[in-house]
């Protein structure tokens, strides 16, 4: 044999072997490994092909490949998704590895060329033997046989007829690189027939199992067969087993349903009787009967109305809040009232009906009818506010003081009106709506049931799950809830419904007129420190395993976290951002060399180093006034937000250009603003015609979020009184308002979240429309007294308040004399 040494790209291969003459596919996707096959295609198509040791190893070495390899022709070439390829090549010749360089751009190899040795002296005695073995495994194989023919195989040299038939074995990859390895054709052929030998062996075994697989399914399927035939004859003869029949009636009995379910029930045990157990139809009635059996017909949780014990719970859980926690225990006190004055009477009712109490205080109502407990029927709470601030966890707050049964429903998305009610059960699969489901996982009538973002529902051609829920939360109606699947009425009056929304214009209007609204603002800054330091950092303490690290963050840098990478009425954000703080203290502490040595303190001045540069910049007041800038406040989902607006004149004929993704009703408070403008024109130190020879831009930045509402009225109005006069307003001072033709100041709506953004970013003092004094109360106190509020009722009193002077009014013109003197 003569060698020779070559330079080649070279490939690692996984869980294969590549021979001489043989074709495989393979996929390449390592970003190396498509470079090295780019640079293959360009030199020619040649490349080599190593197998791994261990197909786990993501990067290899030399040590990880075997010494023996392949010289392969690429042969196609397919691009697959997210930069894979499917690579088709053909096996020219064995090379021996003497090199591999992997840590280039592209992977390269420096191998021996390995000839394939000539014919053997006694090669024709070793063929026979050959030819039987390769006869038999083809005959075994049937995939083999379709793609190697017994006559290509005598017209093969012995050498490629090895590496074809050793391509084709079912054989692990060692026994196949041991092959591979095998330069000598007689040393070859032993290895060949080896395997050969060990196919025959595993395809008997295979087979043996095959066959007493398929005897024990026969017997299976005889049993089967007489069994039924049993069943069938049992049927014919009228010796029906009898005791699970009984046994689903006695239960029936027992479950202590309303008159009509019970009727229903047994009425439907009655057909079951009478189906063939293995029919569709005996399933569907049997399911109807288990789910009559799960329900919680009478069963009650052991309600508590402790009012100290609910506060007390309510503020373990919540900081801040106060006005919401006090409408909830108001809530409570009613329901707690009710009860007491509702107990004397159903006990008499009971004691009427049966002659004696029924075990706990319960009675079975005939449906159709309204529950002995009317009384205990309240408005249904509904949470309205933006995301974080904890409405979800103040309906588990509730329930937990209640000692009721907490279950949730999410609503967000749901537009089928089915997901409410059910499928009826002609419908193949069809189910109870979810409210039958959630109260079967409840367990008792009376739990706590929270509708979860109510105002994201949706309707289309398959209904309106919003008018399901109308007979849901009508207390005149849910005593007898009727589920399409059930097909009758369900008592719900005495589930306890809370509901949470984001926005309360997106409930849909009959849906609201049901429920109470209780506002949830966002927090101020001291009641998010509070939440962080009682709530939030103990339960990301234990959730990121580092609680015994003693790991403290100072009040200063929670402050920093919540005002530099947080912007939210909530505290969600805040979370996350805690939790970041955390991680990085685990791994440091773990790895103290990697970034910076553990220190358990959490300094304001390690917060850009544990999360990365602010994410929010305050917009602090500018030290220069600009003319035309105005600072004006905003509602939005996530609770309050500053608006600056922008004014500007350039040359032009007196147009008005609105910038900013304004909505119609932005667009006619601008055209207002500028009406009561031009009619105070002399009053503000304007000439009539300032119009004449000059176009204004108002810019609401910013540009890329939609904005609508008619409260930067006044806004607006300043920041173009500003501009035209060059008087700039003030930067510490922001306004909100509505403004009129006549200059008058309207009320506006979410007062305090506006006014907390205001406190947030730093504003001294605010404009706000004087109506919008009763509305003050509901501002925490903290932010009220830090805060200039002046409440302004009609234009002429935001003018000196906002801008940094007075504008001097124009003196009235006087005629020149060639006007006075008459005529010629």
């Amino acid at each position: 044999m003569t060698a020779k040494t070559i330079t080649l790209p070279a490939l690692p291969i996984r869980d294969m072997v590549l021979f001489p003459g043989s074709r495989v596919p393979f996929v390449v996707g390592r970003p190396a490994s498509v470079k090295t096959l780019e640079l293959a295609i360009k030199a020619g198509d040649h490349l080599l092909l190593v197998t791994q040791k261990d197909p786990k190893v993501e990067d290899p070495r030399q040590e990880h490949l075997y010494a023996i390899g392949t010289l392969a022709l690429v042969e196609s070439l397919i691009a697959l998704p997210k930069n894979y390829y499917k690579v088709g090549v053909k096996g020219v010749s064995r090379v021996r590895l003497e090199r591999f360089n992997p840590d280039g751009e592209v992977i390269q190899a420096e191998v021996l060329l390995l000839a394939e040795p000539g014919p053997h002296p006694g090669e024709s005695a070793l063929l026979k033997p050959f030819h039987r073995a390769v006869e038999g495994f083809l005959a075994r194989n049937p995939d083999a046989g379709r793609m190697l023919s017994m006559d290509q195989v005598r017209e093969m040299p012995l050498g490629r007829a090895l590496d074809t038939v050793a391509g084709l074995l079912q054989s692990e990859v060692r026994e196949k690189q041991a092959v591979l390895e095998q330069l000598e054709v007689e040393p070859r052929l032993h290895t060949v027939l080896k395997l050969i030998e060990m196919d025959t062996a595993r395809t008997e075994v295979d087979r043996d199992l095959d066959e007493k697989t398929r005897q024990r399914l026969d017997e299976d399927h005889k049993q089967y067969v007489l069994s039924e035939k049993m069943r069938v004859i049992q049927q014919e003869l009228g010796k029906k087993d009898k005791d699970e029949f009984a046994r689903l009636k006695d239960r029936i009995l027992q479950a202590r349903m309303s008159e009509e379910a019970e009727k229903k029930a047994l009425e439907e045990l009655e057909r079951l009787e009478a189906m063939p157990p293995q029919s569709a139809e005996a399933t569907v009635s049997r399911t109807y009967i288990d789910w009559l059996l799960a329900l919680p017909w009478q069963a009650r949780a052991d309600e508590h109305l402790d009012l100290d014990e609910a506060q007390r719970i309510l503020d373990e859980d919540h900081s801040g809040l106060e006005k919401v926690k006090e409408r909830i225990l108001e809530h409570l006190a009613v329901m707690r009232r009710l009860r007491d004055q509702a107990e004397p009477s159903v006990t008499q009712e009971i004691e009427a009906k049966d002659g004696k109490p029924v075990g706990g205080g319960l009675s079975k109502e005939p449906s159709g009818a309204p529950p002995s407990r009317t009384a205990l029927r309240g408005p249904i709470l509904c949470l309205v506010g933006p995301p974080g601030v904890g409405k979800t966890s103040l309906a588990r707050s509730v329930a937990r003081a209640l000692n009721r049964p907490f279950v949730r429903m999410s609503l967000g998305g749901v537009r089928d009106e089915a997901e409410i009610r059910g499928h009826r059960r002609t419908y193949i699969g069809s189910m109870p709506g979810r409210i039958i489901s959630l109260m079967k996982k409840a367990g008792v009538r009376n739990p706590l049931l929270l509708l979860d973002e109510l105002d994201k529902m949706g309707s289309d051609w398959r209904g309106d799950p919003s008018s399901a829920l109308l007979e849901v939360l009508d207390p005149e109606q849910n005593f007898a809830f009727q589920d399409h699947y059930l097909d009758l009425g369900f008592d719900l009056s005495q589930v306890m419904f809370v509901a949470t929304a984001n926005v309360r214009h997106n409930i849909p209007e009959p849906l609201e007129d049901r429920l109470e609204i209780i506002e949830l603002s966002g927090y101020t800054l001291r009641e998010k420190l509070a939440i962080a330091e009682n709530h939030l950092i103990p339960k990301s303490v234990e959730r990121n395993g580092v609680a015994g690290l003693d790991i403290r963050i100072e009040r200063q840098a929670l402050e920093k976290i919540v005002q530099a990478y947080t912007k939210e009425a909530g505290v969600r954000q805040l979370e996350r951002e805690i939790a970041g703080v955390l991680r990085k203290q685990a791994r440091s502490s773990l790895q103290p060399g990697q970034e910076e040595s553990f220190d358990p303190v959490v300094t304001v001045e390690r917060i850009p180093r544990l999360l990365g540069p602010e994410k929010f910049l305050e917009t602090p007041p500018d030290e220069q006034a600009l003319p035309g800038v105005v600072n004006g406040l905003a509602w939005t989902s996530t609770g309050g937000d500053l608006l600056t607006i922008e004014a500007a004149t350039l040359p032009g004929k007196g147009n008005l250009k609105l910038t900013g993704k304004l909505g119609e009703v932005m667009q006619e408070s601008a055209q207002i603003a500028l009406s009561y403008v031009r009619a105070r024109a002399e009053r503000l130190g304007l000439a009539p015609d300032f119009l004449d020879k000059m176009d204004l831009h108002l810019h609401v930045p910013e540009g890329a979020i939609p904005k609508d509402g008619p409260s930067a009225g006044i806004t607006m109005a300043t920041a173009l009184i500003s501009v035209l006069t060059g008087i700039p307003a003030r930067s510490d001072l922001a306004m909100t308002g509505e403004l009129t033709l006549r200059g008058m100041v309207l009320p506006i709506g979410g007062l305090k979240e506006k006014l907390l953004a205001a406190h947030r970013l730093g504003r001294k003092a605010v404009l706000i429309p004087a109506e919008n004094a009763r509305h003050l109360e509901e501002v925490p106190a903290e932010v009220r007294e830090q805060l200039g509020i002046h409440l302004v009722g009609h234009m002429d009193e935001v003018i000196p308040l906002a801008l940094t002077r007075r504008p001097e009014p124009r003196p009235p013109a006087t005629a020149s004399p060639a006007e006075a003197s008459p005529g010629r």
